[in-house]
């Protein structure tokens, strides 16, 4: 019997799935079934269809909307298998990401947007390049702008400036570009608004409103950009799919024909665009369910989603909200500290303007008698807070009793969680040393690096076949790096006839293509190898660049690595017809940027994934959301990374301009839209962090059922130094609270 079978809805669930129609709002806690009641929500809709009642006419369809690719694909299961369970057939519904749903309307309606079929949309890496190159270009002819923002006063910045700017204006553009696309506002219409408008001043205000200024012009800049490539960015096809409907009622009633009811997944991380896009997809038929949880809204720092607007939908007087509050997932212990965690922050936040921003009030309750998801005992369940001198101490502690775990109970799971993708490298460094096997779920896995670094290597070589360096680099692929193999790598780096190693003449030696050294007295038959793999893959150069991969890729893979390699050939290809002056050198160097393996394996991590009993977990807290564990360590909550207060360290902050530039022309711009910022003394954009940073780490706890185990270092790396890291205040405060309900540290 599956799962899809055992479904007995709770208190929350079943006013959920009695919905009539109209704006229904859900609050649903960590753990309290979300995904499942959203399945049986559709299955329950289109079983009622076909008796003729319910909201859903008889050709109508359900439309189910998230944000992530996995998260869809979950989805499509679930409801598959919960109109199984009802004996009805896997139809009537369609399960679409945002990004999907509005490149369908624009793709199916080229003419009414204002495009063609042939749409050509911006990934990720393509469209930081262009701001990039709009960053540079305005820079150079703005630098009386630029170099008075330095610190200090007078004179000209020092030699470091330059550089810093370059990364305050790449995240300035970025912030601004999407902000203002997100409330549909072109970079004419910003420079519009700003024209008269003093951007000079002493205060922060008129500061923020020169940094809006700048960021605008970098709007208006890359806009052209985008505009000569020929194509548009996410932000774009979102904003066209609504200027669509809200031009052509005909596309609309197609639309409110085809999608009578509206499912909204994960709708925290909805941001005004998107929300805009969906509000008129349900005009008018009225019938939109929002399902999210406010208190996970854990992306607003570095998106345009801010839980503010989940919580003002649900407080809409027209809209019918929902809690879904009882969670089968913690023990009382830990869903005491995270209730705990939101109630002191809504009540007694020692910064006034956290309390009414960082969570909404609601609680986790326990679920009740006979639930089949019932929650674990307290007897079976314990909380730890450990502080430590140094970092490495810290981790090795871990790794130590993550182990121990594994071997006393492998039975159960188990994860670390880690703030930062950098810490959770050094994670994995210490579990490998002490031998500890676990699945690496970081932004890219060490494996999936290593099949692009492979790649990148063959590539060079082919690309540039005399540079001994590239001759080394794939030698070590064809030979290994350890034993007699390793030995010969300065041998081959000293290679300086590798026409005579590869493509020897009737009487040529391996040995003619090198300096007369000792070392060719030895064995050379691995050179056999690298000749012969060599000469193939030159061979393949004459190849497109993404047939060239796969045919590499062929010879040295298998299974999911094969599959990574051909994520890294589409990646080429791709990025071959972005810059169609790009031949094989320029884009083997692009393959070799640290930022590569993000951006072409992006989405792989997020996978369907479930944790393995007995097998360790290392992810990121950000990534773990959806998941839970037996026990759970959360590595690194220091005050360096939770900051609680407007006087503790910030990254990306700049304490001579007031805060974090980019957020503060975010700031700015909605005070020119709205109303005005919120006041507060704090630097703009702290609050903020102080607020998601809070929300991360009731993520973080959430996922435990049983057991808690968090813990900072006082003492953390710093390039090549140490420095101390600060008790961060939420650490302090869960220490009081374990204290509160006695607890204790386990």
């Amino acid at each position: 019997m599956n799962a899809a079978d055992l479904f007995r809805p709770r208190e929350g669930q079943k006013q959920i799935l009695e919905y009539e129609g109209g704006l229904m709002g859900v609050a649903a806690v960590p753990g309290s079934g979300k995904t499942t009641t959203i399945a049986h929500l559709a299955a329950e809709l289109l079983e009622r269809r076909g008796r003729g009642a319910g909201p859903l006419p008889e050709t109508g369809r359900v439309l189910v909307v998230t944000y992530q690719a996995a998260a869809a694909d979950a989805l499509r299961g679930r409801i598959a298998r919960a109109l199984a369970s009802r004996r009805l057939v896997s139809a009537g519904y369609e399960v679409r990401t945002l990004h999907s749903l509005a490149f369908g309307i624009v793709q199916t309606w080229p003419g009414h947007a204002g495009t063609d079929s042939e749409l050509r949309v911006l990934d990720e890496r393509s469209q930081v390049e262009l701001i990039d190159r709009a960053l540079r270009e305005w820079s150079v002819e703005n630098r009386h702008r630029w170099e008075p923002l330095a610190p200090g006063e007078g004179g000209r910045p020092d030699a470091g400036w330059e550089e810093r700017w370059a990364r305050i204006g790449l995240d300035l553009g970025r912030t601004v570009i999407a902000a203002a696309k997100n409330r549909r506002l072109d970079a004419d219409a910003l420079l519009g608004r700003l024209a008269g408008a003093g951007d000079r001043g002493e205060d922060g205000a008129d500061l923020s409103l020169q940094l809006l200024r700048i960021g605008a012009e970098l709007y208006s800049r890359y806009q052209l950009l985008v505009e000569s490539w020929g194509g548009i960015d996410f932000n774009d096809m979102v904003r066209l799919a609504v200027d669509l409907l809200a031009s052509h009622e005909d596309v609309a009633d197609r639309l409110a024909g085809r999608w009578s009811v509206v499912l909204e997944d994960e709708a925290q991380d909805s941001v005004p665009l998107q929300e805009e896009l969906l509000g008129r997809l349900t005009a008018r038929s009225g019938h939109w369910i929002r399902v999210g949880d406010a208190n996970q809204s854990i992306t607003s720092t570095f998106t345009s989603a801010d839980p503010r607007f989940l919580r003002r939908f649900l407080d809409r007087g027209e809209v019918r909200t929902v809690e879904m509050s009882v969670s089968g997932r913690c023990s009382p212990r830990i869903m005491g500290l995270a209730n705990g965690l939101v109630s002191w922050t809504c009540e007694a936040y020692p910064v006034p303007e956290v309390r009414n921003e960082a969570f909404r009030r609601q609680r986790m309750e326990p679920s009740g008698a006979g639930d089949p998801q019932p929650n674990p005992d307290d007897g079976d369940s314990a909380v730890a807070l450990r502080p430590f001198e140094h970092r490495g101490e810290e981790l090795a502690y871990v790794a130590r009793r993550a182990l121990g775990f594994i071997r006393a109970r492998p039975d159960r799971t188990l994860a670390v969680l880690v703030p930062t993708n950098r810490l959770g490298f050094e994670m994995a460094e210490v579990l490998r040393e002490m031998d500890v096997s676990f699945d690496e779920r970081l932004t890219t896995t060490r494996r999936s690096r290593a099949v692009i670094d492979r790649l990148a290597r063959v590539l060079a070589f082919v690309a540039d076949p005399l540079s001994p360096a590239a001759l080394e680099g794939v030698f070590r692929i064809t030979s290994g790096e350890e034993g007699e193999a390793e030995d010969l790598r300065p041998l081959v780096r000293s290679c300086y006839r590798p026409e005579s190693l590869i493509y020897p003449a009737p009487g040529v030696a391996v040995a003619d293509a090198f300096p007369p050294v000792a070392r060719l007295q030895g064995d050379l038959r691995p050179l056999d190898g690298l000749a012969h793999r060599a000469r193939r893959w030159l061979e393949a150069g004459r190849f497109p660049v993404d047939q060239l991969a796969l045919a590499v890729a062929a010879e040295l893979f298998e299974g999911d690595d094969l599959a990574r390699a051909q994520r890294v050939a589409g990646h080429l290809r791709r990025r071959a017809d972005q810059h169609p002056g790009w031949r094989l050198p320029e884009l083997a160097a692009d393959l070799q940027r640290p930022e590569a393996a993000r951006e072409i394996l992006a989405g792989e991590e997020e996978a369907a994934y479930e944790p393995r009993p007995g097998q360790l977990t290392l992810t990121t807290m950000h990534k773990s959301k959806g998941m839970e564990w037996d026990l759970v360590y959360l590595v690194g909550v220091d005050g360096i990374e939770f900051p609680g207060t407007p006087e503790d360290y910030f990254r990306g902050h700049e304490p001579h301009l007031g805060g974090n530039p980019a957020e503060m022309a975010r700031a700015r711009l909605t005070a020119l839209l709205e109303a005005g910022p919120r006041p507060s003394a704090a630097p703009t954009g702290q609050l903020e962090y102080i607020c998601e940073r809070l929300r991360l780490l009731y993520v973080a706890i959430t996922r435990a059922r049983r057991f808690l185990s968090v813990s900072y270092s006082r003492t953390i790396p710093s390039g090549q130094r140490t420095r101390p890291a600060p008790e961060s205040l939420l650490f302090a405060r869960l220490g009081a609270l374990l204290e509160e309900k006695r607890g204790g540290p386990a």
